[in-house]
C-alpha cells in the first residue's frame, strides 16, 4: 500500500433533503438530521443531487441553506446554488451569501447542451455576483448533459476565478486528469463516496458524500486513519464503507430509506426514482439495526 500524506481530508455530507408525507418540507427532522451530522462530519453539502434540488423551490433552498448554516456554522456549509438558467444561479448564490454562506457549488448549466464558452459565462456572472465567496464548479456530466473536459475546465477556472470543483460519475473517474490539468490551489472534491484513499493521494480536499447522511461513521475513521497513517484503520474503515455503499447503491432511495429508519423523517421523495428492492431493503435495515440511533424529539420512529 503506497504511502498517503499525512493530513486530514474532509468528509462533506450530502444531505438529503427530507420530506412528510403529505410531500412538504420537513424542517424539524432536517434540523435534527443536521445536528446530528454536526457532531460527526466535518461539513454539509446542502441541496445537492442528493438533496433533490430540481424539485426544491427557492424558499425551501434558501431554508435549508438556513438551517445547516444555523447549525454548522459558514466554513462547515458548502450550499448548492446551481440551477438550469444563469439567472436563477445568480440569485440563489447571492441569497446565500446573504444568509452567511461563504462557500457554494454550482452545477454547470443543464439540460440545453452548453460548450465551454457557455459554461464559463455561466460560472463568471455566478462568481461576479458573489465576489466573497469560494465558488466550486459542480461536474456531473450524466445528470447535467454537458461535460467539460478537465483542459476545458483549467480555462473556466483561469477565466472565473472559481475555487475548485465537486467532481461525480464519469467526471470523478478522471479525478487525476483533472487534478493534473489545474494549478495546486484548485480544491477538488470527489463525489464518489468509498474513493477517499484516492482522492488523498492524488491530492484532492476530500469527498461530498450521499452516504456519509447515513451512516457517517465508517467515512470519518478512513480520513482519520489516512491522515494519521494507519494502515490497519484504513483497510478496516475501508471495508466498512465499501459495505455501506453495497446496501445503499448510492441513490437518494436508499439514503432516504437508511435516515428513515435511524429515526430521521420520511423515505419519500418528490423526484420519481426506482423502488428499493427487497434485497437491498433487507441490507439498509441490517445496517441500520447495527448502527447508534440517536433520536431527536419530535422524530418519527423507525419502522
Amino acid at each position: 500500500m503506497t504511502d498517503i500524506p499525512a493530513r486530514r481530508a474532509e468528509v462533506l455530507a450530502a444531505t438529503p433533503s427530507l420530506f412528510t408525507a403529505s410531500g412538504e418540507l420537513d424542517v424539524s427532522a432536517n434540523a435534527a438530521l443536521f445536528e446530528h451530522l454536526a457532531e460527526v462530519v466535518d461539513g454539509v453539502f446542502v441541496a445537492g443531487t442528493t438533496g433533490e434540488f430540481p424539485a426544491l423551490h427557492r424558499a425551501e433552498r434558501h431554508q435549508l441553506a438556513e438551517l445547516a448554516l444555523a447549525t454548522f456554522g459558514p466554513d462547515r456549509v458548502v450550499v448548492h446554488v446551481g440551477a438550469a438558467s444563469t439567472r436563477d444561479a445568480v440569485a440563489f448564490a447571492r441569497s446565500s451569501v446573504d444568509l452567511g454562506a461563504r462557500r457554494l457549488a454550482a452545477l454547470t448549466p443543464y439540460y440545453l447542451p452548453a460548450d465551454t464558452d457557455a459554461v464559463l459565462a455561466h460560472f463568471a456572472a455566478i462568481t461576479g455576483a458573489v465576489p466573497g465567496a469560494a465558488v466550486y464548479g459542480y461536474l456531473f456530466p450524466e445528470r447535467s448533459g454537458v461535460d467539460v473536459a478537465p483542459a476545458d475546465y483549467a480555462r473556466v477556472v483561469a477565466g472565473t476565478g472559481l475555487a475548485g470543483a465537486k467532481l461525480s460519475g464519469s467526471a470523478a473517474d478522471r479525478f487525476a486528469e483533472y487534478r493534473a490539468a489545474l494549478p495546486a490551489p484548485t480544491q477538488l472534491w470527489s463525489g464518489a463516496d468509498t474513493t477517499l484513499a484516492e482522492v488523498v493521494r492524488g491530492g484532492g480536499a476530500g469527498i461530498v458524500s450521499g452516504l456519509s447522511s447515513a451512516f457517517p461513521a465508517p467515512f470519518v475513521a478512513l480520513a482519520d486513519a489516512l491522515a494519521a497513517g494507519d494502515r490497519d484503520a484504513q483497510r478496516r474503515a475501508q471495508a466498512e464503507a465499501d459495505e455501506v455503499l453495497a446496501a445503499l447503491g448510492g441513490t437518494v432511495q436508499g439514503i432516504k430509506l437508511a435516515v428513515h429508519l435511524l429515526g430521521w423523517g420520511e423515505a419519500s421523495s418528490r423526484m420519481a426514482h426506482p423502488a428499493v428492492s427487497e434485497a437491498s431493503r433487507a441490507r439498509i435495515t441490517a445496517l441500520a439495526a447495527r448502527s447508534p440511533r440517536p433520536l431527536r424529539a419530535g422524530a418519527a420512529p423507525p419502522d
